[in-house]
């Protein structure tokens, strides 16, 4: 069945909504622990760990709690448009700042509760976002249109809460800032104005999507043998690599590029570093539909493969960008924002069609499970990467701060930076590839695997339709 654009649209704005917050959260939140909530960065990867891993442990129930839910709202909607106010409310309570210089095991315990508690409310609204996906349309080529208007947006959402962010609240440049006079008052109050938008904007989604596509059959099979039936799938194993390291490359990229821009290059925040986290998303955004028309006239595997490659080479360019010298930034920013946008479309594009390979395998379908055991794994991983990245910093000696003044950092932590930045996720991307050549579901087997399962659905709808026929005592 092919969507009208519209409902293709508004399900894109889902992750408009989404990425607000979470652009918010993976450019800023570390940075903000570090040099506004004056955290060690060797205690800030710590909150991220834990935090990470309880958010690990929820997706899984999420997703089976939703493969079990029936309501007059639908099955993942439901949650869509009551869980969307608790988890733009818990965004609030990350960027508070409650206790004074030098209280740091009351900072990491308060930081790392607001970012359980966050994970656990974005978890309820985010796991049944990604399974509807598969809900909505079962056609191979619309999955992929879907989910391009889906990144444009989700890539949209990232510049209001990463450009707009740093506008509003990073630095004594910033608009709020210079309102209000803190760094902490400008963190909270952009919070709160970005809090809301989300909100709103996750309604309008979930008020215009409609999920078809329904599995008959409830799953009532345990986490471990569902995660045994998974693995058995070499589509799954190689499609989950592929998506896992193509989404750590980009966490880590936002995860250091505030440090990258206002310590290693030395531009400060404000305006200059809003308009340096923009220039590669609109970049992104602008070649979305490029990379979308290309996998339609190529296999996926091998447009991702060029992607891949050419990130790397141009992520190398961070670490010999000279310091307040804007042109050279702006190259790298507009080079690597064409390629950012293949990384996060391609790998995702295939995700959903491991719904229908599982179900033609183990005769279920069962999307709730399968996002929760996706994102079970990706936070596992992205909690261990941003730590590891904040635990390299804190090692070769970066400063916290607080109320974000400016402290002159030692060289071999700006260097640290643009080593992180410049060698890190290309090397990710590059072992993804692997990955995505194994994992390449290629158009004509999914063609024949929805062929397999119609026809099975036709026979069991038959079987049923002759069994309410029969007599009670012949059936």
């Amino acid at each position: 069945m092919k969507l009208k654009f519209k409902e293709k649209f508004f399900y894109g704005l889902g992750d408009l909504s989404a990425n607000i917050m979470f652009a918010a959260i993976s450019f800023y939140l570390l940075y903000f622990f570090v040099n506004v909530g004056g955290l060690k960065a060797e205690l800030a990867s710590a909150v991220f760990l834990i935090a990470k891993f309880w958010d690990a442990l929820t997706d899984y129930f999420m997703g089976r709690i939703s493969d079990k839910t029936k309501s007059k709202w639908g099955k993942r909607r439901v949650y869509m448009l009551f869980g969307a106010a608790p988890y733009g409310l818990a965004f609030i309570l990350l960027w508070l700042a409650p206790f004074g210089d030098g209280a740091q095991i009351g900072k990491m315990i308060y930081y790392t509760l607001a970012y359980m508690l966050f994970n656990t409310a974005w978890t309820v609204v985010y796991i049944p976002y990604n399974a509807i996906t598969a809900n909505m349309t079962g056609n191979y080529d619309e999955r992929t249109s879907l989910n391009g208007i889906r990144i444009a947006l989700a890539n949209v959402g990232i510049i209001m809460g990463a450009a707009l962010f740093a506008l509003f609240a990073d630095g004594q440049e910033s608009l709020f800032y210079q309102l209000l006079g803190s760094s902490r008052k400008a963190y909270l109050l952009s919070a709160g104005v970005f809090a809301f938008i989300s909100i709103v904007i996750m309604l309008l989604c979930a008020a215009n999507v409609k999920e078809r596509v329904d599995d008959n059959e409830l799953n009532d099979k345990g986490f471990f043998l569902t995660l045994k039936e998974f693995f058995k799938l070499p589509e799954f194993r190689n499609v989950m690599l592929c998506y896992l390291l193509s989404m750590i490359g980009f966490d880590i990229i936002m995860a250091v590029f505030m440090f990258f821009i206002n310590d290693s290059l030395g531009f400060g925040g404000g305006a200059m570093a809003m308009a340096f986290v923009a220039i590669p998303l609109v970049c992104a955004i602008a070649s979305s539909f490029v990379w979308v028309k290309l996998s339609e006239k190529f296999n996926k595997h091998k447009v991702y493969t060029f992607a891949c490659a050419y990130m790397a080479f141009v992520l190398v360019f961070a670490i010999f960008v000279p310091a307040k010298i804007v042109w050279s930034t702006v190259l790298l920013c507009v080079f690597a924002g064409f390629g950012m946008s293949a990384i996060q479309i391609l790998p995702y594009a295939s995700v959903p069609d491991v719904v229908e390979v599982d179900e033609y395998v183990n005769g279920s379908r069962r999307e709730g499970a399968y996002y929760g055991i996706t994102q079970f794994m990706y936070k596992v991983a992205n909690g261990i990467s941003i730590a590891l990245v904040s635990a390299v910093l804190g090692a070769f000696g970066y400063v916290e701060s607080m109320d974000g003044s400016v402290i002159r950092q030692p060289d071999g932590a700006l260097l640290a930076v643009r080593i992180v930045l410049g060698v890190l996720p290309g090397l990710i991307f590059l072992v993804s590839i692997i990955f995505s050549r194994r994992a390449n579901l290629s158009r004509e087997r999914f063609a024949f695997i929805k062929e397999e399962l119609d026809k099975r659905r036709a026979i069991a709808k038959e079987q049923s339709a002759n069994s309410e026929e029969l007599p009670a005592d012949e059936v």
